[in-house]
């Protein structure tokens, strides 16, 4: 059969052919955008983050009295919980910083070498003020220098060394072999360690950049992070015994969560993941109801045309030639609306990027989409092209 006479043939139905063409495309449309969410969460939740997901847990936490909220009762208050950390079986480390890692934003700071400001010059830097255990913590790898040992205070006759990680630090100084000692806005280098994960307001390079400064926060008034390391297999016993062991500690405080890193990186990509679900959810409704439709449709088409393919039966056609011809015109149906749906498909992605952080579509996932559409329509009027094939070429003459 010709493409002509398919078209013919859709033409003459053109309220039913419309509307299933408006059901491809948005079905395209939210396969195509579901596929590519789905393909970029997963993608996200397993790039390299350079931390012990789910051996290290954080606690965020605020002091519930404005006086144990800044020095000299703050910094007392961060050695008597780090004191009772330790004392917990199971624990490794434990350290505090101002905040924590895995997150959308935080405190930030342009960084930049004193020496070559113009070029050097990175704006919105996490800076993280720490205890010295926040490295044994994140078990980061010392790559130049030595890391502090001692906290020491922001003031600005003794600024306190800064530690960089390797990809900030290559940003820095564009490869420069020894960075150590090298005066920076915040400080000297002290010590280059490998990537972790940061703060993800940038773009997917920046958020290995991170600077760190040995030093007590004076006041926390936003709350602030105490890190753990557990042994491998200990991280729920110990995480059962933080609550009561910090507040024994001091009771005027207020946690707000407990999580391992691992939750922290499903917490940050939540809406993807949300949003990726929920469009899987709609996308298979209405592949289900796109399915339904077609199969109803070449029904009824079929029940029409009854005595016409009777006819052509009698003439000589074979039941291949019925079969493939009632096929033909369902994949020319869907075609049509896959290229409808392509069109579709964008509008949705670039509606979608002003919501979240989501890739532009590529060259191939559209094929993949459109051969799954054809896939499930040909499926769903599969049984009704088998019904035709059934028609008796001399019930049907007789009928005429």
């Amino acid at each position: 059969m010709s493409l002509s006479l398919l078209l013919k043939v859709m033409l003459n139905r053109k309220v039913v052919t419309i509307l299933l063409l408006v059901q491809l495309a948005i079905t395209l449309a939210l396969l195509l955008n579901s596929v590519l969410l789905a393909q970029q969460t997963h993608q996200q939740l397993n790039r390299p983050t350079g931390l012990e997901l789910e051996e290290t847990v954080l606690v965020q936490l605020k002091p519930t009295t404005p006086q144990l909220r800044t020095y000299p009762l703050l910094e007392d208050l961060l050695q008597r919980q780090l004191r009772a950390l330790r004392n917990i079986p199971g624990v490794v480390a434990s350290a505090y910083s101002n905040q924590p890692m895995l997150t959308q934003g935080g405190n930030n700071n342009n960084l930049y070498d004193v020496d070559n400001e113009e070029r050097s010059n990175i704006p919105g830097v996490p800076t993280y003020f720490v205890s010295p255990d926040f490295f044994k913590v994140l078990n980061v790898d010392v790559l130049q220098g030595e890391l502090p040992q001692h906290s020491g205070f922001l003031d600005s006759e003794t600024q306190p060394g800064v530690v960089l990680t390797e990809s900030l630090a290559e940003q820095l100084f564009q490869g420069q072999s020894s960075i150590v000692g090298r005066q920076l806005n915040l400080g000297p280098v002290s010590a280059v360690i490998s990537d972790f994960y940061g703060q993800r307001m940038h773009g997917a390079d920046e958020v290995m950049y991170n600077s760190m400064q040995v030093a007590p926060p004076y006041s926390v008034d936003w709350g602030y992070t105490l890190l753990l390391r557990t042994e491998p297999g200990q991280t729920t016993a110990v995480r059962e015994q933080l609550t009561s062991v910090l507040q024994q500690v001091e009771p005027n405080i207020e946690i707000y969560y407990i999580r391992s890193l691992a939750e922290q990186q499903h917490q940050l990509y939540r809406n993807e993941y949300g949003l990726a679900a929920l469009l899987t959810i709609l996308t298979a409704l209405m592949l289900l109801v796109t399915m339904v439709s077609s199969y109803s449709s070449a029904h009824f088409h079929v029940l029409k045309r009854h005595q016409e393919i009777g006819v052509k039966r009698a003439l000589g056609a074979s039941k291949r030639l019925i079969f493939i011809e009632l096929l033909s015109e369902s994949w020319v149906c869907t075609l049509v609306g896959a290229v409808l749906g392509i069109g579709c498909a964008l509008i949705l992605n670039q509606a979608l990027a002003q919501v979240i952080s989501l890739p532009p579509l590529n060259w191939w996932l559209p094929l993949i989409t459109s051969a799954i559409l054809l896939f499930s329509v040909t499926l769903a009027t599969w049984y009704p092209a088998a019904i035709a094939t059934r028609v008796s070429p001399a019930t049907a003459t007789k009928a005429l």
